[in-house]
This record gives structure tokens, C-alpha cells and sequence, in this order.
């Protein structure tokens, strides 16, 4: 199965985007006061969210028009992703609230395309957590 991601601004009504060249899915708990133990070196964690996710996605030689529609989908104060991949253990969409972090959008003005990358930080917990 191939990603397939979509973004809205209401959490209901959705668009499609451009599938991703590459992308990698980097996952993280959210801790609370964790520490080493003094005596024997043990880690103590309070875990609060498990898989706590940022997604890095790139582009190679895109349009003008899809490097502009691209960017201004993502590039919003509030953003609801839905993402299918088999990376997340099921083939269904996941959907959560995030941000975009990091974004490069550069040009070899004589191939004539443009190269985009950036990442999708989750904001807000999801139902896979």
C-alpha cells in the first residue's frame, strides 16, 4: 500500500494531497518527570503518551501550482492530518491535529521544479496512543 494523506482545517471535510517521495515516520513517548535512579541506575518514567509521532515528508520536482497548493495546505495555525500507512499498524486512517516544523522548499532553476520537505509534528493525542 502505498501513504496516502489528506489535511483539513474543520477535522471533517477533506483533501486529498500529493503522495510524498520519501517519508519517515519517527515515533517518541511523552514522559513526565522522568529520572534515574541514584542507586542503581534505573530509569522511573511516567509515561503520559506513547507514540507520540513527527512524520518527514519530501518532495522532488514539483510544479509551481503543486508546490504552492502543497505548502499553502500545510502551512496554517491549525492542521488535521489523516494518514494511512502500514507503519502505523493498520491500514485504515489515522487522523490527528499537528503542525508543520522544518519546511525547505528549494529550486535548480534550470530543471524547473522544486524540491519540498518538511515535518508534521502531532499537536493533540490520537486514538492509537
Amino acid at each position: 500500500m502505498s501513504f496516502v494523506w489528506q489535511t483539513s482545517t474543520n477535522n471533517s471535510s477533506w483533501t486529498d494531497m500529493l503522495t510524498p517521495d520519501d517519508y519517515k515516520i519517527d515515533w517518541e513517548d511523552l514522559d513526565k518527570d522522568s529520572y534515574r535512579s541514584v542507586v542503581n541506575g534505573d530509569l522511573i518514567r511516567n509515561v503520559l503518551k506513547r507514540r507520540w509521532a513527527k512524520i518527514g515528508v519530501s518532495f522532488k520536482s514539483i510544479s509551481d501550482g503543486e508546490c504552492q497548493a502543497l505548502l499553502s495546505a500545510v502551512n496554517r495555525e491549525t492542521v488535521y492530518f489523516r494518514m494511512r500507512s502500514p507503519a502505523f499498524g493498520t491500514n485504515d486512517f489515522i487522523s490527528f491535529r499537528g503542525y508543520v516544523s522544518k519546511m525547505s522548499a528549494k529550486t535548480d532553476l534550470l530543471r524547473k521544479g522544486w524540491d519540498v520537505s518538511f515535518n508534521i509534528v502531532q499537536e493533540k493525542g490520537a486514538s492509537w496512543q
